[in-house]
């Protein structure tokens, strides 16, 4: 069922239309913010005398210009004000807007207020909110079996801590927004935003209106990854507020530093671990704690953590566990969703306990992790099920395509004749789990019309942000309708054509808004149908009924011989003027997810994808650098709708996903200030960072848990085939001393890192 990239040939040619950088209305005013220069302080006093003598100056607003509720949180656990009165909370957050005629008078005026402060001491670390008891809500808890026996019971246990570093999003378009006021009063607001829904409820809320006056359009978004989930809304509700006191349209776009700065990262976490396990290799228990730093506010930082520990099994069936998580507050910008929203947190954790187990063992890491993977009929620590558990089967897939045994000799002799580099194998395996884990986002809704020409409009709730959601969607409607992709036309996500829709996120895009779609789609092919009979009929055709009617190739026939036909757009125009309904809304919710926080137990997830993969990776013993040689990934991928589309999400997660484990920093200072805030002092991969030895299989054994039309999700899962290459450099640097139980390679293991790690084994070891 592939078909064409629907923005491919945009994107290439250049043509494809982002916020703010073409048609932009007449008289339109441009923003520049104020934003605090401390991480904790009180504000004494803003003063924008200064300010308003800068030409094109048009106005200052703060806190005291919000007629409505100066609160932007979207759950009922915090209240995160749009425009601090009495305190601000992180280095960098908003505290006043400046709207001038052009850019560069509003940067002029917003360099000019002048505020004072008095100065707080901030909390910045997980170990200072600890010692301080910041923490957002009571810590969450998944328990199973005996813990306290389990340890007794087993041979050996090992014990130890992991930490994971914040990671920034550097989404090539960065946050921005143009608002435009109605004529009713209210506005409509082109966001660059994975939650339009929220965006619209949250900006009606801070502007005192009723819902419905607020419009939300989003064309495509230039990259997100989770950024721009919950943190889009700030800065459309800053440029919404802008545009209701001027009555002028205003944009709002944060330059680079700006983005860098005042938008929340990946969560940094700090775990605490101890395994138990037997002289086998079987793992008896598990016990972990995690600690997430949250940031100021608490934006998605408690949903984050929960995922955290759903995935804290991760591909392996643990008889006695005990996962508890600690939601951190600090003063740094509110952290919150990227891709895998915590799940690699926890995941990488439990992947490098296993990986002790396999040394301690002195046994190879793949057959600890194949013995210990689920299988049919187990249950996971917060009691569901998991069905058709293929991760054995990704492992056996893994070995065979890679030569393993052939590759971890070839790596193991190349240590033994190399002095000053060094190769190691990184292998792990892949079980996501699909949904929201907040059960109620769980449902979609689309709206399908067909015009007389047998032309399609198509409007969904999802958001296209470069993932090919829209590809997916036109594929599901032509498929089912059997006409070309090219007669559909996929309007942008408004909330005035679809509205009260769930972010596009948890990798549920096209599963939710694919299965509404289904769902409109199917109604009007019944009702066309229907007609069919009526006008193969009047053509001398005799049809049964309508269930005998074939829609293919932009023609319908009138049974399966194909002996009497007519175009799609005929039978569409026949349909009109015998009084047929041409439109369709169609809906859709994921059924079963249920979960008690409380008890910890119960089915936050549809399904899981699986998969696994290995990475070879060579460190230079006298820099630090490394060298990624060697991928191959194998992807549990059912039935999917877009193989093509499929391969480019799992190429680009993995790259992610290496990018988190070996060289994205974010330092911060004393001042809570993030020191590394341009694409020049923050590395991400680039194309030279990835090998040509680079294989890729998606398993297509189409699943019975699995999604629309038998495809599994594929945005968030690949991000941890990321993962292996650390613990190829992990397996590098322990190859200087195979004994050593004392390996203290960072996470990301940067070429600091490393060569850090290796002149300790070195300083503890004579022979090197």
């Amino acid at each position: 069922m592939t078909e064409k990239h629907l923005s491919g040939k945009l994107h290439v040619c250049g043509a494809s239309r982002f916020i703010g950088e073409t048609h932009l209305p007449e008289h339109l005013l441009h923003i520049a913010l104020v934003y605090s220069e401390y991480a904790h302080a009180e504000i004494l006093s803003i003063d924008s005398g200064k300010a308003e003598v800068v030409e094109g100056f048009v106005c200052c607003l703060t806190s005291r210009d919000i007629p409505g509720e100066n609160n932007i949180a979207h759950g009922n656990n915090d209240l995160q004000p749009l425009l601090p009165d009495v305190k601000v909370e992180y280095y960098g957050q908003p505290i006043g807007v400046i709207v001038a005629e052009n850019k560069l008078s509003a940067e002029e005026a917003a360099r000019n207020i002048q505020v004072e402060y008095k100065e707080l001491e901030p909390v910045l670390t997980i170990e200072e909110a600890v010692l301080r008891g910041h923490f957002y809500i009571e810590p969450r808890k998944i328990e199973c079996g005996n813990v306290e026996k389990g340890f007794a019971d087993s041979d050996y246990s090992l014990s130890g801590e992991f930490e994971t570093g914040a990671q920034e999003h550097l989404y090539l378009e960065t946050q921005r927004c143009l608002a435009v006021p109605d004529d009713d009063g209210g506005v409509t607001l082109h966001s660059s935003t994975q939650s339009m829904s929220e965006v619209q409820t949250v900006a009606a809320r801070i502007l005192g209106l009723p819902t419905h006056k607020v419009s939300v359009d989003v064309k495509r978004l230039g990259g997100a990854f989770g950024g721009k989930e919950a943190q889009a809304t700030i800065w459309a509700s800053l440029a919404a507020l802008a545009a209701f006191h001027t009555q002028k349209p205003v944009l709002l776009c944060l330059n680079r530093m700006e983005d860098f700065i005042s938008t929340g990262k990946r969560h940094p976490f700090k775990n605490k671990y101890k395994i138990g396990f037997n002289a086998d290799g079987k793992i008896n228990v598990y016990q972990v704690e995690l600690y997430s730093n949250g940031g100021a506010y608490t934006d998605l930082s408690i949903a984050i953590l929960e995922r955290a520990l759903y995935h804290s099994d991760h591909a392996y069936y643990i008889p006695n566990a005990k996962f508890t998580g600690y939601p951190c507050r600090t003063n740094l910008p509110p952290n919150t969703a990227f891709r895998g929203f915590g799940a690699p947190q926890g995941i990488i954790t439990t992947e490098f306990a296993i990986q002790r187990v396999a040394d301690f063992l002195g046994l190879d890491a793949i057959e600890i992790r194949k013995k210990n993977c689920y299988i049919t009929g187990q249950t996971t620590p917060y009691g569901m099920e998991v069905l058709e558990p293929v991760g054995r089967e990704m492992f056996d897939e893994l070995e065979t395509l890679s030569d393993y045994h052939q590759l971890r000799h070839e790596v193991d002799t190349f240590n033994k004749t190399h002095k000053y580099n060094k190769q190691g194998i990184g292998v792990i395996p892949g079980k996501f789990g699909i949904s929201f884990t907040a059960g109620f986002l769980n449902q979609g809704s689309v709206l399908i019309w067909i015009y007389t020409d047998g032309s399609i409009s198509l409007s969904h709730g999802g958001i296209e942000m470069g993932q090919q959601v829209n590809t997916k969607i036109a594929q599901i409607a032509a498929n089912v309708l059997g006409v070309s992709i090219n007669r559909i036309r996929i309007e942008s996500a408004n909330t005035k054509r679809v509205g009260n829709t769930s972010p596009t996120a948890a990798s549920t895009g096209s599963d939710i808004n694919g299965y509404a779609t289904l769902d409109a789609a199917t109604r009007l092919k019944k009702r066309l149908s229907n007609q069919a009979v009526k006008y193969f009929l009047q053509h001398d055709s005799i049809v049964t009924f309508p269930d005998s009617v074939i829609f293919r190739d932009d023609k319908v026939y009138s049974d399966a011989t194909k002996d009497n036909s007519c175009s799609f757009g005929e039978l569409v125009s026949f349909a009109y003027f015998n009084f047929t309904d041409l439109g369709a809304h169609g809906y859709y919710f994921t059924p079963g997810i249920t979960f008690d926080h409380k008890k910890g137990k119960g089915k936050p997830f549809y399904y899981f994808v699986f998969g696994a993969s290995l990475s070879v990776m060579e460190i230079d013993l006298l820099t630090g650098e490394y060298n990624l040689k060697k991928v191959v990934i194998v992807h549990d991928a059912s039935s999917p709708l877009n193989q093509e589309v499929d391969s480019g999400q799992i190429y680009g997660a993995f790259a992610q996903g290496y990018g988190l484990c070996t060289m994205e920093e974010l330092p911060i200072d004393q001042k809570g200030r993030y020191l590394a805030v341009t694409p020049s002092t923050y590395k991400i991969p680039t194309i030279s960072d990835i090998p040509d030895d680079f294989t890729l299989k998606q398993v297509t054994d189409r699943r019975s848990q699995a999604s629309v039309m038998g495809s599994k999700a594929v945005g968030e899962p690949p991000l941890i085939y990321g993962l292996a290459p650390w613990l190829a450099i992990y397996d590098a640097v322990r190859s200087l001393n195979p004994e050593s139980n004392q390996i203290n390679l960072k996470f990301p293991a940067t070429p600091e890192a490393v060569l850090t790690a290796v002149n300790k084994l070195r300083r503890n070891n004579d022979s090197y």
